[in-house]
């Protein structure tokens, strides 16, 4: 069940998971190839996500930032790495956005997933769960290992894990991980010439490099209706 609300430039859509109502900003360009669901735990998701989706809008690709903890859950630690409970409230919130395209109260269109941290095996599991579902997924930094090795190895969705320079247990646990997959996976590093993870050009090249990711993996009828 779920309920919308009209902000300013968004839409706010409130998604019932296991007993707890969780909250979700919604918002399309004008004529949208794609949607992505920039999945974060907590009310301030990854810095600079807002700015990331801003990118993907401009690339004709819409954005759902989706909280999948509550205000009272974000105090606890443990919620935040608790894998199976986020990734089974981004797939309650997955079937919510199919339920509304397919009653055309949302265009119907290929979905993605994004997210950072902590989120970045929640995507992985939530993605394997919905099979072909999901048409791409980007990870920056986390453990996708921690989907679990069964999620990892029924992943179907092409997925790109992006990682700090210098990040080398990150980049090593990823590549033993993507080794399990059976579909389109590729791993990039941070280039030596951004000053910090954190730094403008460092999420410049973050920023291209999903856009790019989404925009390349757009289903071929959508890229053909697009032309």
């Amino acid at each position: 069940m779920s309920e919308a609300s009209a902000t300013a430039g968004a839409t706010t859509m409130a998604i019932d998971s296991g007993g707890v109502r969780l909250h979700a900003d919604l918002t399309l360009p004008a004529r949208p190839s794609a949607l992505v669901v920039l999945a974060h735990a907590g009310p301030n998701p990854e810095a600079r996500d807002d700015a990331l989706a801003v990118i993907l809008r401009h690339a004709g690709v819409g954005t759902l930032s989706f909280d999948l903890l509550t205000r009272s859950e974000d105090r606890f630690a443990d919620n935040h790495h608790n894998v199976s409970l986020l990734a089974s409230r981004l797939v309650d919130g997955l079937t919510v956005l199919r339920q509304r395209m397919l009653l055309d109260e949302l265009p119907s269109l290929p979905v993605g997933l994004s997210a950072a941290g902590d989120c970045s095996p929640v995507i992985v599991r939530a993605a394997a769960i919905r099979d072909r579902d999901i048409y791409a997924i980007v990870c920056r930094g986390g453990l996708i290992d921690l989907a679990g090795m069964l999620y990892l190895r029924t992943l179907a969705s092409p997925l790109l894990v992006l990682v700090g320079d210098g990040e080398q247990r990150v980049e090593t646990s990823n590549r033993r991980a993507l080794r399990e997959l059976t579909g389109r996976k590729e791993l990039k590093l941070l280039p030596a010439s951004a000053d910090a993870p954190d730094s403008a050009v460092a999420f410049e090249w973050v920023a291209r490099e999903t856009a790019h990711w989404f925009v390349h993996h757009l289903p071929a009828v959508v890229t053909t209706a697009r032309g």
